[in-house]
């Protein structure tokens, strides 16, 4: 039970440190993620709250996720959309509410410094092998399917959720168009450097695993 602890934590504390990257780029004013693009253009198109589109297009990608890997849709995809609403209302709404950056520089700072931390709360998350987020199942997913690397994986990603934002013509600007190139990168970089430090993506659930043997 221990380990389920340990995985818990770690999970909780990288949807948390994601959560904070969004936050920031978000008030950064500069540019939004392209899935984030992709929830605000529906939402001003056809109507709906954001948070709403959220839990949509995630649903629709899950399905979408079952048919690349071939398995039963992962319903607990909707765990973490739940977890990231609760801890972004928190750090939007009251505990970062007083961020309001004028200054180009400033704001171009506190973009890199975003999308940094979102980058390594995907990286830290995704060491619990808890349900993931539906953009970043599809990473998983493309990554299981044809064994590129994450990097690769999370760009392709990323650039279905850019071509859809521009359709439907989204907010999509100078840093969506960085997050689409280097988030990937960055994730890939975090997740390598997690690995060397002892965190291994698999560690976790196998120690689960053994454990549920043992008992």
């Amino acid at each position: 039970m221990n380990y389920f602890f340990q995985r818990c934590l770690i999970y909780i504390i990288g949807l948390f440190v994601l959560s904070l990257g969004i936050v920031c780029m978000i008030k950064s004013n500069v540019g939004i993620a392209p899935w984030d693009a992709l929830n605000v253009a529906l939402s001003k198109r056809i109507g709906l709250s954001i948070g709403s589109w959220v839990f949509i297009v995630g649903g629709i990608l899950i399905f979408v996720n079952s048919l690349i890997k071939m398995k039963p849709p992962n319903i607990a995809g909707f765990i973490p959309i739940f977890i990231i609403g609760a801890f972004f209302d928190l750090l939007n709404l009251k505990i970062l509410s007083f961020i309001k950056v004028d200054i180009l520089l400033f704001q171009w700072s506190l973009f890199f410094v975003g999308l940094c931390i979102l980058a390594l709360g995907i990286a830290i998350y995704l060491r619990a092998s808890f349900p993931s987020v539906p953009n970043d199942e599809l990473m998983l997913a493309i990554t299981a399917r044809t064994g590129w690397g994450i990097n690769v994986t999370k760009t392709i990603g990323e650039t279905i959720g850019f071509v859809l934002a521009i359709v439907l013509q989204g907010p999509v600007g100078l840093g969506t168009i960085i997050v689409l190139l280097c988030l990937g990168v960055f994730v890939g970089l975090f997740d390598q450097l997690l690995h060397k430090v002892g965190m291994p993506r698999s560690i976790y659930s196998k120690a689960y695993s053994q454990e549920n043997v043992d008992l």
